[in-house]
């Protein structure tokens, strides 16, 4: 009998992820070693989910907030984490900011999900596995291929109706991240703007993905793209290595995203 991926799926974050460990690797490693992978995988993102939690008193980043002790690895990573926030405040001149404008709370859910996503790659890398694919709540990094002669493809959800598929794209060791309202509502805010969620923006868009070599700036980018509206694209392709897929809130599309197929 021919080997089979691997793979599992659990909540984390307010939403669902998934590892899969491609064919090659499962007969390569063997079963019980990619099991232990996944599981390595599986229990770095919820420590983080854990870790980074604004909903928890009781995280260690709320914890850190109140200026009580939290451990040197928890110290380290959400150091790492707000210094990773400040480079893209300024490289978004304030439109990310890991401050809510309206409240003044701390809040890295915008770079966390794609740095929780990386971490957990890195973890199946450090265990020998070449060919993965991680997710969480839709935003993907993707590294070798799902089999000899196929590359991962990643779909990308349709803003409007929540079962299609928008656009398939080809992976190998790089990330695709969405930001939209179709999933957690208004929920983006421009910090270089007043106002409520997304503050002002007029030329508004459903959904912002970027493609990119890594998840955690490609979901950064695409939460900055989507506050950004019709200038994103733009803004992303002054990055090297990430374009976009941008759907407009008048069912238009633009994409200079190197697509498999765009329904």
């Amino acid at each position: 009998m021919s080997a089979r991926p691997a793979r599992t799926a659990f909540e984390v974050m307010g939403t669902v992820a998934s590892v899969v460990v491609g064919v090659r690797d499962v007969e390569r490693r063997g079963v019980a070693s990619v099991d232990q992978a996944i599981a390595a995988a599986r229990d770095l993102l919820q420590l983080l989910d854990r870790r980074f939690s604004h909903y928890r008193t009781d995280s260690e980043i709320s914890r850190w907030g109140r200026g009580e002790h939290v451990g040197r690895a928890a110290a380290a990573d959400i150091e790492h984490v707000l210094r990773e926030c400040a480079l893209l405040y300024g490289d978004s001149d304030g439109v990310f900011d890991a401050r809510d404008p309206r409240t003044g709370e701390l809040d890295t859910a915008g770079y966390v999900k794609g740095y929780a996503i990386r971490r957990a790659a890195e973890t199946l890398l450090d265990a020998g596995m070449a060919d993965f694919v991680v997710g969480v709540g839709g935003d993907v990094h993707a590294s070798g291929r799902a089999e000899a002669d196929r590359p991962w493809r990643v779909a990308v959800q349709d803003p409007v109706h929540s079962h299609a598929v928008l656009a398939l794209v080809e992976v190998a060791d790089g990330a695709v991240a969405t930001s939209g309202t179709a999933q957690r509502g208004e929920h983006i805010w421009n910090g270089a703007q007043i106002g409520g969620p997304g503050g002002g923006r007029r030329d508004r868009v459903l959904s912002f993905t970027v493609v990119g070599p890594d998840i955690a700036l490609a979901d950064a980018y695409a939460t900055i793209g989507f506050a950004l509206g019709e200038a994103g694209p733009a803004w992303v392709r002054r990055h090297e290595g990430y374009r976009s897929l941008v759907v407009r809130a008048d069912g238009s599309r633009f994409s200079d995203a190197a697509l498999v197929s765009s329904a």
